[in-house]
């Protein structure tokens, strides 16, 4: 494919939260499990849309990219791991909590959602990020249509030559 579309699940759930409007908890259960509600529709959303597109885009010679934080590498394979997609999985596994904390710091602009969250809670999702990276890491191993990406050290170049490898293939 020349061109591709996004399909941006995080997107999606903050549309279906918005639609839902605030929401007062009980306790911190009920708001996971409503968080859980939310990534599940989005996902059951993205498939349909994914399904209902890529028969009229593949005529326009057009791809699609699903950008999705909460699929898990076997749900991706199973639900897209077939000979018409290329599947991506990106991750920071070869770097410490810190160091990745220090360059989100670095890089945080107003528009960034990591500038408004406590330092706290930016050092716990660093070291979720890295742990869920080290998982998916050898998980990715098992599935031979999942190829990891390692993105820890230079993030930006190792995007463009996924393009690059993209355009090769395509």
């Amino acid at each position: 494919y020349k061109r591709q579309t996004l399909i941006d699940a995080d997107a999606i759930r903050e549309v279906i939260a918005e639609l839902k409007g605030k929401v007062m908890y009980k306790d911190f259960e009920d708001q996971m499990e409503e968080s859980q509600k939310n990534i599940q529709l989005s996902q059951k959303i993205v498939k349909s849309l994914y399904y209902n597109m890529q028969k009229d885009l593949r005529k326009d010679n057009i791809g699609i990219i699903i950008d999705d934080t909460d699929l898990s590498i076997e749900e991706c394979s199973k639900k897209y791991g077939n000979k018409n997609n290329i599947i991506y999985c990106l991750g920071t596994s070869e770097i410490s909590p810190e160091e990745m904390e220090k360059r989100i710091i670095e890089h945080d602009t107003e528009d960034d959602w990591s500038m408004y969250i406590p330092r706290i809670m930016r050092s716990m999702l660093c070291e979720n990020i890295i742990r869920d990276s080290k998982k998916n890491k050898i998980k990715c191993e098992k599935f031979n249509n999942i190829k990891y990406i390692e993105t820890s050290q230079n993030r930006e170049e190792v995007l463009n030559q996924v393009v690059k490898d993209l355009e090769y293939i395509i």
